[in-house]
């Protein structure tokens, strides 16, 4: 048996599965236990997709009653880049997002590992491959299986390679040993990166408050990002890296192999915030940014958040198309933030948008820009 485990590890490494580890199908209960309370503490916000069959997330076995065994494996999407400069022009994006999709990635890759090891094992086997997209506790499999531990941040850490890592997982009908164990390191007496977080989204160590997280607001969030919040988005149009990148593990990052998460292969390090404000329909958006992350909040929610960068960064040259956005944009959570973002950049210009938009059809509209009169920034 290790000798087949050590075929399907050199086989995963093969297809560019840098981290791999084993461990069974057995429910996960002091993690369901944690999430459960993170649940209740209010802490998922509105990711409604965190509080539906719950009773799957910490059972491996419910979700695929085939498995016995989980193959997990680490993705180092790490790149290197000249340090970000907005010029006043440019919103930055979160590193997981400068190539392509993962998801469209890595999946291709899991399924050839999974015929692999059919080849090694003899026979048909049932599996199911997944990459961040089931009710799974990912984080907590991985440090099963003896990949990392959790930091202070929430991210999984790898010791001697940090957190730039997307993970994923082959449920196998396949009984192999477990190679579970706990790695014995930890942050210690380092809270930088609770120190750091612009918006204190951190509740306490080990525990992410999504509802102020850069992250959640940036991507998963659906409406309007809260005013008292907006100026802590700084420049991040798309995710937030500070607390990975101020995480002393990290310092042993190396450049990821796969050509497809490199920025060349996608969007990159950022955006020209006048162009992204000028997209005016979802088909153009759809056409801009097809196969990479950035489609996930949709127009309406990547143009939200051009809009409070532009003010955050004071890119001037965004206010005409800001001023274009307000009059013409069907979509009223644009028109509400980029009503606020022009009364930063130029509250001349704004007034005479602002006193229009107290007839706005839709009500977030007129309440921002009554907000605006009463001298509410």
């Amino acid at each position: 048996m290790s000798s087949l485990i050590a075929q399907i590890k050199g086989e995963a490494r093969a297809l560019g599965f840098e981290i791999v580890g084993i461990t069974s199908a057995d429910m996960l209960a002091r993690d369901d236990e944690a999430f459960r309370q993170w649940r209740e503490a209010g802490f998922a916000a509105d990711m409604d997709y965190m509080q539906r069959r719950t009773h799957l997330h910490a059972r491996p076995a419910a979700l695929v009653p085939s498995s016995l065994s989980i193959i997990t494996l680490a993705i180092n999407y790490y790149a290197t880049a000249p340090e970000f400069s907005h010029e006043n022009r440019y919103g930055r994006i979160a590193r997981y997002a400068w190539g392509r999709d993962y998801h469209l990635v890595v999946r291709p890759r899991l399924e050839r590992l999974a015929a692999r090891i059919e080849k090694l094992a003899g026979r048909r086997l049932h599996h199911r491959s997944f990459v961040d997209a089931v009710p799974l506790l990912e984080r907590a499999l991985a440090a099963r299986a003896g990949l990392g531990f959790f930091g202070k941040n929430t991210n999984l850490l790898l010791p001697q390679r940090g957190s730039w890592f997307f993970l994923s997982e082959i449920l196998i009908d396949l009984e192999l040993p477990a190679e579970d164990r706990q790695v014995k390191i930890s942050c210690g007496t380092c809270n930088r990166c609770l120190d750091a977080c612009p918006t204190n989204a951190f509740a306490a160590p080990y525990s992410l408050d999504s509802r102020r997280c850069i992250s959640y607001l940036t991507i998963e969030n659906r409406g309007a990002i809260p005013r008292e919040l907006r100026r802590g988005l700084g420049e991040w149009i798309f995710g937030c890296d500070i607390c990975q990148t101020v995480c002393p593990f990290n310092r042993f990052s190396s450049d990821t192999l796969w050509p497809e998460l490199r920025p060349e292969a996608g969007v990159g390090e950022r955006l020209d915030l006048v162009e992204l404000l000028s997209i005016a329909t979802d088909q153009e958006f759809r056409a801009r940014f097809r196969g990479t992350p950035l489609t996930r909040p949709k127009r309406r929610g990547l143009l939200r958040n051009a809009a409070i960068v532009a003010a955050n960064i004071e890119a001037a040259t965004a206010a005409p198309a800001l001023a274009e956005r307000i009059s013409h944009d069907p979509e009223p959570l644009i028109r509400s933030h980029a009503l606020w973002a022009l009364a930063q950049l130029d509250p001349q210009k704004a007034a005479r948008l602002i006193e229009k938009s107290l007839l706005d059809c839709d009500p977030q509209v007129r309440e921002e820009a009554f907000l605006l009169t009463i001298g509410e920034a």
